[in-house]
């Protein structure tokens, strides 16, 4: 992923990084800061409830956040197809249940 991103800096894209991890956050971080990256050329992806301090650390660092809540006739289908596809979130999932995001 880190390496997608760098390309996508050096050409000047728009970036959603969509991620949770923390390696990952900080790799984009780090690339953000080497490349100068303007604040509107990128944006960090979350789900709602998971990784809550994550997610208010990166807002209070003036980083755009996009948060996203499942929602409709699908949510249920769409959020078992996301924890299949990666099955470390339940974790995060299950402490999102306990502690409000």
């Amino acid at each position: 992923m880190l390496e997608d991103l760098e390309f996508m800096f050096k050409n000047s894209a728009y970036a959603a990084i969509a991620t949770h991890d923390t390696p990952l956050i900080q790799g984009a971080l780090d690339l953000i800061d080497k490349y100068q990256v303007p604040r509107d050329k990128y944006e960090f992806q979350m789900l709602y409830g998971v990784t809550p301090q994550k997610r208010r650390q990166l807002v209070q660092n003036g980083h755009r956040m996009r948060v996203y809540v499942p929602f409709g006739e699908q949510w249920f289908g769409y959020s078992t197809r996301r924890l299949k596809e990666n099955p470390a979130m339940v974790s995060h999932i299950l402490k999102a249940l306990v502690y409000r995001g």
